[in-house]
């Protein structure tokens, strides 16, 4: 697997040394962008909802410390790179986090790196577990579907697929936050998986959930409107069913 990652520090320098540390001799490490202050990197955690940050300590305005206890939520991991005192050092240590001294020496940082690996790695296998126990509670099928991508597994809720489109061996699906998510398995896998709870195969290409339907067009042969705005093609021998389990 891919980790996301962000690296934030204040001299430009020292991003560009360790983006091409990790281009070099960790291809595990995805940079997704770069920050020169605690607001900017905050804002770029935001956006891209990372799995591991790269955190300079010391930065003006904001320090390292000060950005993590701004932050509303910490869901990732942190690789403290610093310069600081033995002192913070001895504190980042107790609380078995990594850092990394500058200038940052290689083994150091691929082994920080194939620690944070391991630790979200587990976290995602106890997502997987946490989705079976809540699955096996619920009597009406399952809250939560594992989809495996290229890069990651993301654990999404039945309710919140509006749509999936075939393309060939992999699926796309459409989700109501309006993520796009890419899966390496086959439409009819998934229609298989989800017919039972209010999923319409429209199409051999198509694949909706009926709770996002907003109207059936019957002008030019019939498509499907979904909530969001897409349409779904209906094809001549799927008509009858799809209005049938509609109705329903």
């Amino acid at each position: 697997m891919k980790l996301k990652s962000i690296l934030i520090d204040d001299e430009v320098h020292n991003q560009e040394n360790l983006k091409r540390l990790l281009e070099l001799h960790c291809p595990e490490v995805l940079v997704l962008a770069t920050a020169s202050s605690a607001d900017e990197g905050m804002a770029l955690i935001a956006e891209h909802q990372p799995d591991l940050v790269f955190l300079d300590i010391e930065m003006p305005k904001k320090n390292g410390f000060s950005m993590l206890e701004a932050l509303p939520v910490v869901n990732f991991e942190v690789i403290f790179v610093t310069a600081y005192n033995k002192y913070v050092l001895k504190a980042i240590r107790s609380c078995a986090l990594d850092y990394l001294m500058k200038p940052v020496v290689i083994s150091e940082l691929q082994q920080a790196v194939q620690n944070v690996l391991t630790v979200v790695e587990q976290k995602k296998e106890n997502h997987k577990l946490k989705a079976l126990v809540d699955n096996l509670k619920n009597n009406q099928g399952p809250k939560k579907i594992a989809l495996p991508t290229a890069d990651e597994l993301f654990f999404v809720n039945v309710d919140d697929i509006i749509r999936c489109k075939g393309e060939n061996n992999y699926t796309m699906f459409y989700m109501s936050d309006k993520r796009s998510i890419l899966v390496s398995r086959t439409l009819k896998e998934w229609d298989e998986l989800l017919s039972a709870y209010g999923f319409i195969r429209t199409h051999q290409s198509h694949l909706i959930n009926k709770n996002h339907v907003k109207s059936y067009v019957k002008r030019d042969g019939g498509y499907i409107l979904m909530e969001d705005g897409s349409t779904v093609s209906v094809s001549k021998h799927k008509k009858e069913q799809t209005l049938r389990e509609l109705s329903s």
